[in-house]
């Protein structure tokens, strides 16, 4: 049975499903555009499942008056997640992250590493700091022009197909930015998480440290043909924590949850290894 739930703090508000039975408890983040459903999967695999659904998507929200000048700090974000398990009475749990919900992983596992039991990352967000897209998110001019471009998306779209021509960006990416352009809501879901995740930045220096002090089991899955995140991103982030450059890549794309792409990592799911 899902039960969908909600918890507040502050001026958060944090929705998320929990269901499933079994010892093992298993904290899940989607990606952007996507929901705590995409880990229905794991029903009946004798765990129990806490799927959140990020900010700015399903029930989830923070204040969007301050994202453009005072966006959002991990120190504020950690005591909702705490209040989280004490209401649901989680000591230790897993983590399965996807994309950007790969970004909230990894800050968790800096800050909150005792009660980490595996963590396992699908194409994760936060790898790199230093990329353009979130280079460019803590500058204030090209916050302006996404302001702009929310009014006439077109513009961002002949951006990007100028940008591929160029070979200054992969189609792939140039598709993702026509899809969450093609509409208001998801252009503005967009902006509000470019803006206000931009102050949340995993540290792979710190990575390293926890991975090598704590008995944390940490696999990262990627898609071989992934051209949102690719699977070089993940081995320079291995390289800058000093761990072994080593990654599962399974037979995909970006798309991790059609039911013949979970095939391909269910296996690989620490949590699920003892059921066998």
């Amino acid at each position: 049975m899902f039960q969908n739930k909600t918890i507040t703090y502050s001026d958060f508000k944090l929705s998320y499903q929990e269901f499933g039975e079994g010892n093992e408890t298993v904290i899940c983040l989607h990606g952007h555009g996507r929901s705590a459903n995409d880990f229905q999967f794991l029903a009946n695999k004798k765990v129990r499942v806490i799927s959140i659904d990020l900010f700015f998507h399903g029930e989830s929200t923070s204040p969007t008056e301050r994202i453009d000048k005072n966006p959002l700090k991990w120190d504020e974000i950690q005591p909702i997640f705490e209040k989280l398990f004490k209401v649901e009475k989680i000591n230790q749990f897993h983590v399965l992250a996807f994309s950007q919900g790969g970004r909230f992983a990894l800050l968790l596992l800096e800050h909150l590493p005792q009660k980490i039991k595996s963590f396992t990352l699908l194409a994760p967000d936060g790898l790199n700091n230093s990329s353009f897209y979130n280079w460019s998110s803590r500058r204030w001019f090209f916050r302006s022009l996404f302001h702009r471009w929310q009014k006439k998306p077109e513009k961002l779209q002949n951006l990007a197909n100028t940008a591929v021509k160029l070979k200054l960006m992969r189609p792939k990416v140039r598709d993702f930015v026509h899809h969450f352009s093609s509409n208001p809501e998801t252009m503005k879901r967009a902006a509000n998480t470019w803006m206000a995740f931009r102050k949340l930045q995993p540290n792979p220096t710190k990575t390293g440290e926890i991975i090598r002090s704590f008995p944390i089991e940490f696999n990262i899955i990627m898609g071989k043909y992934d051209q949102v995140i690719r699977p070089i991103q993940a081995e320079i982030f291995l390289k800058n924590a000093g761990l072994p450059e080593e990654i599962i890549e399974i037979e995909n794309g970006h798309d991790f949850f059609k039911s013949s792409s979970i095939e391909k990592f269910i296996d690989y799911l620490p949590f699920l290894k003892t059921e066998k």
